[in-house]
């Protein structure tokens, strides 16, 4: 394992980091998010968890690998500072977490990790076939791992056009910096076989992440009005990605009056693809 230092780095990311957007990170959970995943871990795997936010994902990868390391990654100082508090060594003996850019050369040996993860990371990078590439190189080679996770689509029940358009801003905002949006998860396994992947090593698959009415979907409803009143509606009145805040208000009674209905259902699709080396 490598031992080049932490250092900071500040790549874009377009969600920010505000309240809301943290709370719907906080959410997910090995569980809910690498199932996929964990059949194929060994107990003395070294994992890499590309792009950890708060690292509740990668937290859960710790049970799964009593004799290995799990290691987060994120361009965030604030956030891994946050990461390092709320998962403590004393209660995750194999767990670290470091500041590094994903979208730069990874900070580990060649042939030095067992497996390497990413979850709703790629679509908010310009070239993730770069990331990909990385991820190839620092893997062992028969038998090391790159599993991804990363949205594909979303559908919303009961439909509303207003909600629909205010998806569409969301992945819009993301191509707007470069990045790659929605469809990200129907192309992973192109994107690797690009990065160096052989195609026959694959396993290909997908799955969603629902939130139901009552309480789901107000939940989720409430923390995207949050961020249409901080950070996020900032950036979009900013980057005429809305026309006004008359816009952004219509947008934020929407989501109330859709998280509210008795019949709410949010579906994202999410492409899964584990790449063996």
């Amino acid at each position: 394992m490598s031992t080049i230092p932490d250092e900071p780095s500040k790549p874009k990311y377009a969600q920010g980091h505000s309240a809301s957007v943290v709370a719907s990170h906080m959410s997910r959970t090995v569980e809910n998010s690498a199932s996929f995943l964990t059949p194929h871990l060994k107990p003395d795997s070294v994992i890499v968890d590309l792009g950890c936010g708060p690292g509740t994902i990668t937290r859960g990868f710790c049970a799964f690998v009593p004799n290995g390391q799990v290691i987060g990654l994120d361009s965030s100082d604030a956030i891994v500072e946050q990461a390092r508090a709320v998962n403590p060594a004393s209660e995750y003996p194999n767990l670290s977490f470091r500041v590094a850019d994903i979208t730069d050369r990874l900070p580990f040996d060649d042939a030095s990790v067992d497996v390497v993860y990413t979850h709703q990371t790629l679509l908010h990078i310009p070239s993730p076939i770069t990331v990909i590439r990385e991820a190839f190189r620092i893997l062992k080679p028969r038998g090391g791992m790159l599993a991804m996770r990363e949205a594909d689509h979303v559908s919303i029940q009961p439909e509303s056009p207003v909600v629909e358009q205010y998806w569409r801003h969301v992945f819009s905002s993301f191509r707007g910096m470069g990045a790659q949006g929605d469809g990200c998860g129907r192309r992973l396994h192109l994107w690797a076989q690009e990065a160096g992947f052989d195609r026959a090593k694959m396993l290909v698959g997908a799955g969603a992440t629902v939130y139901t009415a009552p309480e789901e979907s107000k939940w989720w409803a409430g923390l995207h009005v949050g961020r249409l009143e901080g950070e996020i509606g900032e950036k979009w009145l900013q980057n005429k990605t809305v026309a006004s805040q008359e816009e952004i208000e219509r947008f934020k009674t929407a989501l109330k009056t859709w998280g509210d209905h008795r019949e709410a259902w949010y579906g994202l699709m999410q492409g899964e693809v584990i790449c063996w080396k």
